[in-house]
């Protein structure tokens, strides 16, 4: 099913938000929960060493409680499933997170929230293993910003230092929303 529409030069994408999936807890009746069709919007080129910057645009629409865009470190550009994935990124919340696999944690960091009218500015050095989240107005505006020196926040999981060195930018879309990546 189509989910949503790329424009013509490959850098806006709008989401609709497409049907919801009903579940049930354990597959037992009870109140359940709703899922929504999650879209993942990523960078064409698998990125390797030294300074990456990505800038990140929410055009119009409203982002869903789940979104976020970052980091995803990776050997090759590639879809996965979330699970599977080391990230760095901001939630839709505003919070610098980080994914390692299955666990997801806030750090203590927050921003503003990602909302329609603003930009995400994500700088990532790959060799310091850095990365600066700065949050703008589309008219330039600046609403706040984090650096995250990351390679210690990894350190204890199963992904060798070697593979921090390489990945590409990621957004989760769950909303109904236009977004921009330059």
């Amino acid at each position: 099913a189509l989910v949503g529409e790329l424009s013509e030069d490959g850098h806006v994408f709008t989401k609709r938000a497409g049907p919801r999936q009903r579940r049930s807890p354990g597959g037992v009746s009870g109140p359940g929960y709703e899922l929504a069709t999650i879209c993942m919007v990523f960078d064409a080129s698998l990125r390797c060493g030294g300074m990456q910057t990505f800038e990140f645009s929410v055009l119009n629409g409203d982002l869903g409680a789940a979104d976020g865009a970052g980091f995803t470190f990776d050997s090759k550009l590639r879809r996965r499933p979330l699970w599977q994935m080391h990230a760095i990124f901001l939630n839709q919340r505003g919070y610098v997170c980080l994914r390692r696999g299955q666990s997801v944690s806030k750090l203590p960091v927050q921003l503003p929230r990602l909302t329609a009218g603003l930009r995400l500015s994500l700088s990532v050095d790959l060799d310091r293993s850095v990365a600066r989240f700065e949050i703008t107005a589309l008219d330039g505006g600046m609403e706040g910003s984090a650096d995250i020196s990351f390679a210690s926040l990894f350190e204890n999981d199963v992904m060798a230092h070697g593979q921090l060195r390489s990945g590409f930018f990621c957004a989760i879309v769950t909303g109904s929303a236009m977004v921009e990546l330059a």
